[in-house]
Parts: C-alpha cells; sequence; structure tokens
C-alpha cells in the first residue's frame, strides 16, 4: 500500500534521518563530498526543519508498504502559487511510479489550496530535469544561489500551470 501523510510537529527527525539516507546519494555525481555535508546541515537539521515548519512549510512522508520511503515539502509563494521546495525517494524505488505519485500527490494538495502554479527549483545537472520536463513542467529561469561557504546552487526554476477542475 502507498501512501502519503503530512509531517506533524515532533516528528522533524524522521525526516531529518530520510534525509540523511537518500539526498546525499541523490547528489553524489554533482556535488562535492564537502557541499553534500554543508548543504546537509544547511537544510536537514532538527531544528532548521522544525523552523520551516513554523513558517508555513509543510513536509509529506511517502510510505510503501508501511515503510518510509520518500519525502517532500510545499510552501505558499503568493495567492495563485506554491513552491515545491523537496521531492526525494529512495533510490532503490526509483522507476515504479512513486515520483510521479509523490508530484502528482503535491499538485492536487496545492490545487485544493486554490493554486494555479506550482514553482520548483532543481540543479542545472541534475537528471529530474528531464522527468519534471515529462511531467508538464517548464523552464522559467535560471538561478544561482549563493548558499554560503562559496558554495552555490546552480538552478533551473521550472513552472506548471496546473488545471483546475
Amino acid at each position: 500500500m502507498t501512501g502519503i501523510r503530512k509531517l506533524q510537529n515532533g516528528e522533524a527527525g524522521l525526516l531529518h534521518q530520510l534525509a540523511l539516507d537518500i539526498w546525499p546519494k541523490a547528489f553524489a555525481a554533482i556535488l562535492s563530498p564537502e557541499q553534500i555535508d554543508y548543504m546537509l546541515q544547511m537544510m536537514y537539521a532538527v531544528d532548521v526543519l522544525e523552523k520551516e515548519m513554523e513558517r508555513g512549510v509543510a513536509f509529506y512522508i511517502l510510505n510503501v508498504d508501511s515503510v518510509d520511503v520518500g519525502y517532500t515539502a510545499i510552501e505558499r509563494k503568493d495567492e495563485t502559487a506554491y513552491k515545491l521546495h523537496k521531492i526525494y525517494l529512495s533510490q532503490k524505488l526509483h522507476g515504479r511510479g512513486l515520483g510521479k505519485f509523490q508530484l502528482r500527490s503535491m499538485e492536487e494538495i496545492v490545487k485544493n489550496y486554490g493554486a494555479t502554479y506550482l514553482y520548483l527549483n532543481v540543479n542545472r545537472h541534475n537528471k529530474a530535469v528531464d522527468f519534471y520536463k515529462s511531467q508538464g513542467y517548464e523552464i522559467v529561469k535560471e538561478e544561482d544561489n549563493n548558499i554560503g561557504n562559496g558554495y552555490f546552487m546552480n538552478d533551473y526554476v521550472m513552472r506548471k500551470q496546473l488545471q483546475v477542475e
């Protein structure tokens, strides 16, 4: 059985553990080990995750057969748009349609909140760019975000117009 549930207050440690397992593997081919370590602390320390939840970032956990195997995060940008901050899935489950399930679940959630657009940032060298294009996302601009310690996130900003029924 596959499902997505919203992370509750006090569960940031669960997300932290998932990130330690999934996130470094997702970037091993395009980021240095030093940058991966830096970004893990910057984005996935328990206190950082708790502060994000306090400011309105909603985290969701993907569960398959009673095992937590992925996570996503969304945040309202404005009255018509949300930003997908994170979407990660255990690498051993890639190719099974679960990433599409995660993405579509987030699209449905934000549509229910009245959004007509979903934005995301993706590293320009990440193979996921093609996945997002195949799901109807378009590149709207490039960004080079200084994240400190001499590191940059070299991203595409992608957007999808959501079909409102």
